[in-house]
């Protein structure tokens, strides 16, 4: 009787899954007819991001608050912790750290951290490619992070998981990498726009931080899903400000200077904290243990901390809450200062997930609680009360580790719904933005994450691109060249019927010794009436110049010439012998080639992965034409593009190899010279019948 009854179950949980993929099915059509109205699509798209990034941000916070209550009890956390005793004060912390480390690292190892260094990664290397698992596991180990007491914040993970929503949109849809990166921005403005109830704040967030991109085909998608994120976020929690802080004054001008030496002190606590994170992460890295184990004796050492500073675990609103109404003195904020710095680069080291703009915005309020206590109490006729302080501190940490002011200044005003400061709020994000950025070279704590792995997004593409170009390729030969003994009439007469952009002067033994331009002569001539006729070309060439020799990288090629506003350089060898020039128009021709070479592959990449699920999946792109991706046939092994001549032979066109050397795969445009090797897949377009034919004839 047990059969049937199984059989029938079985049949109805297969017609029910049909129902739902015939329904998926219905959907995805009907996007794919609207995604030809492009404006239309973009626009129902970042809704879609908008109303996922508002649900899954009420979905994060009860996660958290069901670990937390399930394992910590009922009640605020500060309050609980404190009354908890001290095995659990250790226990659940160390607990926690081991298992969300041994998660993450089996699972999804790009869930570890931050959140949004991975966003920015995916964003400027990888075409905007996140894997959707990353939604469910960094969900739950950020939420069982943050409710164990790692201290950590909720943004980062809803940024990776928003961000990761729309990237999944993006891949489904096979939109293009500009279009992809668009729809991540729209993820991870929709999450902090959620999270804190700023959906201008939100959108600055993402243009600024993520994409670094402020055009109006960006922002406008990213403002929309903003918007909605924050609309489902206030449906479900109601309008009301992260933080009520007192109504605060600016009492004199005078005060402006306390809020500058607090941008300062500000700027150097932003360093402090940045290099303390990573050092951390540097000491746990060295460690050769398992992961569990690290994640378990780091728990266990943030919870010792907690007996003492129970504030510091995890997202610590409460605190800060305090802090803003002036009910923390001097003594205990400098102490959480130090205490938060040290927990959250603890949580990051031992393998916690989540994110670190809350303990930015935890430390900022502390350094400023403790300054205005100070202040305040020295000067209470013309300044606010440490509350105020408190208050502009959080704006000046966020913009000091982030170095996004903008975005800085206008999540703090969100959040309070606090307008009377926004000036101190300006002038100390600014200056607190200009030590600390001045003290990491340049970098802020998320890129400073990604350099660490040899990653430069803000090199990025042209960099990356323009280092393909060599200036033995673009070198050409000078015809002329002239004599240093040369006179100004004669030289006036041979630039008359010479095209070069610079004349170069050469002694006897051929070595450079100078050059003169078209514009330098014109300057020369400008201040004499008449031609000197006693002076040589020895008299007026410029001594100074800069030289390139066929190693120079093309972009320091550039470099070189905008700062000498020259159109060509010389190129000498080591003995200084002119061997040759580059021409900027050159270099410019080239890059561009490059540039519509690169996201050609970039193109063509994305639709390789599209369509790639088994061994040679195909998908039509327009009617009767398809794309598969084959593995490369035996009888095309160690044969060139051109002996092969596929197009005639086959009738189709061979758009992308993808070759796979050890770990590595390289995605490359096909040159005729190419020969295939055996690992090479191939991304082939044309008639249904000849991509079926090669794809068979395996």
């Amino acid at each position: 009787m047990s059969t049937p009854l199984n059989t029938e179950r079985i049949g109805k949980l297969r017609r029910r899954l049909n129902h739902r993929r015939a329904r998926y099915v219905l959907l995805q059509n009907a996007l794919f007819k609207i995604k030809s109205f492009d404006q239309l699509f973009v626009i129902i798209v970042a809704m879609l991001i908008g109303v996922f990034a508002g649900v899954i941000s009420a979905g994060f916070r009860t996660l958290i608050d069901f670990f937390r209550h399930s394992l910590w009890g009922e009640g605020a956390l500060i309050h609980v912790v404190m009354d908890a005793p001290l095995y659990l004060k250790i226990g659940i912390p160390a607990g926690g750290g081991a298992l969300v480390a041994w998660f993450v690292q089996r699972f999804a190892p790009e869930a570890k951290g931050h959140g949004v260094p991975e966003v920015m990664n995916a964003v400027a290397t990888q075409n905007g490619f996140i894997r959707m698992r990353v939604v469910v596991i960094k969900a739950f180990a950020s939420a069982m992070s943050i409710a164990t007491g790692a201290s950590v914040g909720r943004e980062g993970p809803i940024v990776q998981i928003g961000s990761a929503f729309g990237s999944t949109i993006g891949q489904l849809f096979q939109v293009s990498v500009r279009r992809m990166k668009t729809f991540i921005g729209c993820g991870a403005a929709a999450g902090i726009a959620a999270t804190f109830n700023a959906p201008i704040a939100g959108a600055i967030f993402a243009s600024e931080v993520i994409l670094g991109d402020f055009s109006a085909a960006a922002i406008g998608p990213i403002i929309i899903a903003s918007v909605f994120g924050t609309v489902i976020s206030r449906g479900l929690y109601g309008d009301f400000p992260a933080f009520v802080p007192p109504t605060y004054t600016l009492h004199s001008p005078m005060e402006i200077a306390f809020y500058i030496v607090l941008g300062i002190v500000t700027g150097v606590v932003a360093w402090l904290f940045v290099r303390t994170l990573y050092k951390s992460e540097d000491l746990f890295d060295a460690w050769k243990a398992p992961v569990a184990l690290k994640g378990l004796l780091g728990g266990a050492l943030l919870g010792g901390v907690a007996v003492y500073f129970p504030q510091i675990l995890g997202v610590g609103y409460e605190t800060m809450e305090s802090v803003l109404s002036g009910n923390i003195g001097f003594m205990i904020a400098a102490g959480l200062v130090l205490a938060k710095i040290f927990a959250t680069s603890l949580s990051m080291g031992f393998g916690a997930s989540g994110g670190v703009f809350a303990p930015s915005l935890f430390i900022g309020s502390m350094v400023g609680g403790a300054m205005g206590s100070i202040i305040h109490g020295l000067f209470p006729e013309i300044t606010a009360s440490s509350g105020a302080y408190a208050l502009v501190g959080m704006a000046a940490m966020v913009a000091a580790t982030t170095h996004a002011p903008v975005m800085a200044v206008l999540i703090i005003f969100e959040m309070t719904a606090e307008y009377t400061v926004i000036l101190p709020l300006m002038i100390t994000s600014i200056i607190a933005m200009v030590i600390s950025s001045r003290l990491l070279n340049g970098s802020n704590i998320y890129t400073l994450k990604l350099l660490r792995r040899g990653i430069d997004i803000f090199a990025g593409k042209d960099i990356n691109v323009l280092d393909q170009i060599s200036v033995k390729d673009l070198k050409r030969k000078i015809i002329d060249t002239i004599p240093d003994s040369m006179t100004l009439q004669e030289l006036l007469e041979k630039m008359s019927t010479s095209s070069a952009l610079n004349f170069y002067v050469k002694d006897e033994t051929g070595i450079l010794n100078g050059i003169i331009t078209h514009s330098a002569m014109r300057r020369y001539l400008n201040h004499h009436e008449e031609v000197p006729t006693n002076v040589s070309v020895r008299d007026m060439m410029n001594r100074k110049f800069e030289v390139i020799t066929d190693q120079t990288p093309i972009h320091e090629v550039l470099r070189k010439m905008i700062e000498m506003d020259l159109e060509a350089l010389p190129v000498v060898d080591e003995n200084r012998s002119l061997q040759g020039e580059v021409v900027r128009t050159a270099i410019v021709h080239q890059y561009q080639e490059l540039l519509i070479h690169a996201e050609s592959a970039k193109a063509m990449a994305s639709s390789m992965k599209f369509i790639q699920k088994q061994y040679h999946e195909k998908s039509e792109v327009m009617p009767g034409f398809f794309l598969a991706r084959i593995n490369a046939p035996s009888a095309f092994v160690n044969q060139s593009l051109r002996s092969l001549n596929v197009r005639q032979s086959y009738g189709v066109d061979i758009l992308l190899i993808r070759r796979t050397e050890g770990n590595k795969e390289q995605d490359i445009i096909p040159d005729v010279n190419d020969k295939l090797q055996s690992s090479d897949q191939l991304l082939i377009f044309g008639e249904q019948v000849r991509v079926e034919h090669l794809c068979n004839a395996h």
